[in-house]
């Protein structure tokens, strides 16, 4: 006769308090050239020193470190904090300076989620760090310039990809996403806004991409944050719609500063 399977205690019914034996942890400074950092902390505290100002983190707070800033840590007794890597090369950001911010539900979910597709052999289909970055930039950006829809699953729709531009889900799943049909999503960005969805899309990312540019992101890093596969397929767009190349926009924000 099979014997029944064991229950285990539920992680829950543990208090809060409880000693883990989770010893302290110390990391000397350290600089990652090649990308940013950010530290979720998940229980506990901790304290980093962050080009010589001091930062101290407690459970639900993320402290973003841009990319080349010197940092060390000292993590708590019992406490638990993630690392987590953003490479240059794939991950274009407004953050340019070290911020602290508080993890809320989605937050929450979208780190785990990168936790997860870093660790383990589930993959999604989309990318996790793009929308990851989304959240932190937000109240950070400069307004849209391009004009949003007002009412409708033409706004809802836009709401999505002002979020994230680099979505890269067809007009159809989008319609699907906000229960519309194409026909009248496409009706909805065209009356509301004067653009068709297509050119609505291509100028909301090519807006992104203009901030990103201007925070000394590389063209590769900016095509792969907005949607694009590659350098050459983002540099004909950049240039069919602002008029010259991300290289030559560059260059006038340097001869302007």
């Amino acid at each position: 006769m099979p014997s029944s399977p064991r229950t285990l205690p539920s992680p829950a019914s543990a208090p809060s308090g409880t000693p883990l034996n989770i010893p302290p942890v110390r990391v000397a400074e350290r600089t990652h050239r090649d990308g940013s950092m950010a530290f979720w902390q998940v229980r506990g505290r901790s304290d980093l020193i962050v080009a010589q100002h001091a930062y101290s983190l407690i459970a639900g707070q993320l402290l973003w470190i841009p990319a080349s800033v010197p940092h060390s840590l000292a993590v708590d007794a019992d406490s638990v904090v993630l690392p987590l890597f953003f490479g240059t090369d794939e991950s274009a950001t407004t953050l340019t300076s070290t911020t602290r911010i508080t993890v809320d539900r989605d937050l929450r979910t979208l780190l785990l989620a990168y936790v997860q597709t870093e660790m383990s052999i589930i993959q999604p289909n989309v990318n996790i760090a793009r929308q990851i970055l989304a959240i932190l930039e937000q109240g950070a950006d400069a307004p849209l310039e391009t004009p949003m829809p007002p009412s409708g699953p033409a706004a809802e729709a836009a709401a999505i990809l002002r979020f994230n531009p680099g979505d890269d889900r067809t007009l159809a799943q989008l319609a699907a996403a906000v229960h519309s049909s194409v026909r009248s999503l496409e009706r909805g960005f065209l009356t509301q806004t004067g653009l068709t969805f297509r050119q609505w899309r291509i100028s909301v990312r090519m807006e992104r991409a203009r901030q990103l540019l201007r925070s000394g992101a590389s063209m590769s890093a900016v095509a792969h944050r907005v949607g694009y596969g590659d350098a050459t397929a983002f540099r004909r767009a950049f240039t069919a719609h602002c008029g010259l190349t991300p290289s030559a926009f560059v260059a006038r924000l340097r001869e302007d500063e």
